[in-house]
């Protein structure tokens, strides 16, 4: 969840490098980061609550879950975050919001000073027909 995403993501939007399906700005998003806990997932699910109410204070239209990777392969036991926005205006709006909060980047001092860490992010643009 960084300013370099968002830059690159309106970079390639820009330029027409991705399919015109791919880019509509009005369907729906959802962000999928994968984090390591470094064991201590209670911790991590009480800073993504911390995390939900600094969304709220700033009227971001969000809705973040957790979820453990379960019939996974190697990945099982692995932990995602999933951050839903009504469009990818929104996610832009709200990685701008947050980055700006200082609760939020408190929130990340922690998970830092606890080893935990965003170790892969991708954001997907919702293409169910209507």
């Amino acid at each position: 969840m960084n300013s370099y995403f968002i830059a690159l993501a309106f970079s390639v939007l820009s330029l027409g490098l991705v399919p015109v399906h791919a880019t509509d700005q009005t369907r729906p998003v959802m962000d999928v980061i994968s984090v390591d806990v470094n064991g201590d997932l209670d911790g991590f699910l009480d800073r993504m609550d911390r995390l939900k109410k600094v969304a709220e204070r700033l009227n971001i239209p969000a809705r973040l879950r957790v979820f453990r990777a379960t019939f996974a392969a190697e990945r099982a036991g692995e932990v995602f975050l999933y951050w839903e926005l009504p469009n990818f205006i929104a996610f832009a709006e709200a990685e701008t919001k947050l980055h700006q909060d200082a609760e939020f980047l408190a929130i990340l001092a922690e998970m830092a000073a606890a080893g935990q860490d965003f170790t892969s992010e991708f954001l997907t643009i919702e293409v169910t027909k209507d």
